[in-house]
């Protein structure tokens, strides 16, 4: 049932623009589906979704490409390998990393 559900929501965000997980819960009940808001998050986080801006300026929902994904663990590695620490004050996250890391690190950023 899991991956017949997950399986619909790919569908969906394929084939429709779809901004909100209400919008989610909408398509499914009209395919029979009868899912919770808790249902529609944890199916987003497991089969990888993002919110993507559209031509039109709006954000919907689309799968992490791999693109995206080869982006995001050379970021994970490269973060992993300079961490030092963090510490936080109200709305203000300071990470702190290994002295001149940017200088050698920032070329792995870029394609």
């Amino acid at each position: 049932m899991k991956y017949n559900r997950q399986a619909k929501i790919l569908e969906i965000i394929d084939k429709e623009v779809i901004e909100t997980q209400e919008e989610i819960a909408d398509r499914l009940k009209k395919a029979g589906m009868e899912v919770t808001q808790a249902t529609i998050s944890r199916d987003i986080k497991e089969l990888r979704l993002i919110k993507v801006m559209t031509e039109d300026g709006r954000y919907k929902y689309a799968p992490l490409t791999n693109t995206d994904n080869t982006v995001y663990n050379r970021l994970m590695t490269i973060f992993s390998e300079s961490y030092v620490s963090s510490d936080y004050a109200n709305n203000i996250v300071v990470v702190k990393t290994f002295r001149a890391w940017h200088r050698h690190r920032h070329r792995q950023l870029t394609p």
